[in-house]
């Protein structure tokens, strides 16, 4: 007759030890995606999550350097006549803050611009419209550091490689000659509500 063997005596000390990182990872993925849930809040809010509030922290170590440099990409989408414009406006905006790197691949932070013109039935353009969104990628630096097998790492990567928040997401409407200043505005915004956050936590690792 076969006889009812408990559960815990087929895990050896190492198979227990597996068993507890990648639980260890479970629930670091699940509350990343809970994260990304909370992004409904209002931005104010947001600036006092402390679990955006932890990943700037645990983001902040592992790119901590002598001159920290925010890495973002800038992604337009648009009809060519106002493409580059935006484009352009963007990114000389972006260098004009000194801690920021604008980068094509592996960012830390991507925003996103989706512009349309506004046209009347006759079709006279009369402004434009711009819808900008903020996403954060997952750092999964501090999880990789928990895994001690190749293929644990492996596994970290796999599943983690491309988990973005979306932190933020607002429009801008205006006339043509108004696109600089708008452009000039969504770098602002995009400065105050989610860099400088990052910038304070970096000050308080220094502390």
């Amino acid at each position: 007759m076969r006889k009812n063997v408990p559960c815990g005596i087929l895990f050896t000390k190492g198979g227990k030890r597996k068993m507890k990182r990648l639980l260890i990872f479970l629930i670091a993925v699940v509350a990343f995606t809970l994260g990304v849930t909370a992004t409904s809040q209002h931005p104010a809010e947001l600036a006092q999550d402390p679990f955006l509030d932890g990943l700037d922290d645990v983001t902040a170590t592992s790119h901590h350097s002598a001159e920290h440099r925010f890495r973002v990409q800038v992604g337009v989408t648009a009809d060519e006549n106002i493409k580059g414009l935006i484009t352009s406006y963007i990114n000389r905006e972006l260098r004009s803050l000194r801690d920021v790197e604008i980068v094509d691949k592996d960012p830390r932070w991507l925003l996103e611009v989706i512009a349309v013109e506004i046209s009347t039935k006759g079709g006279y353009k009369s402004g434009v419209a711009l819808s900008i969104v903020v996403l954060e990628k997952f750092d999964n630096s501090y999880l990789k550091s928990l895994m001690r097998e190749t293929y644990e790492k492996d596994l970290v990567v796999l599943l983690t490689s491309n988990l973005y928040a979306v932190l933020n997401h607002w429009l801008r409407v205006g006339s043509h000659d108004d696109l600089r200043s708008i452009c000039d505005g969504i770098v602002a915004d995009f400065d105050t509500k989610h860099l400088e956050e990052s910038r304070r936590s970096l000050r308080r690792l220094k502390q």
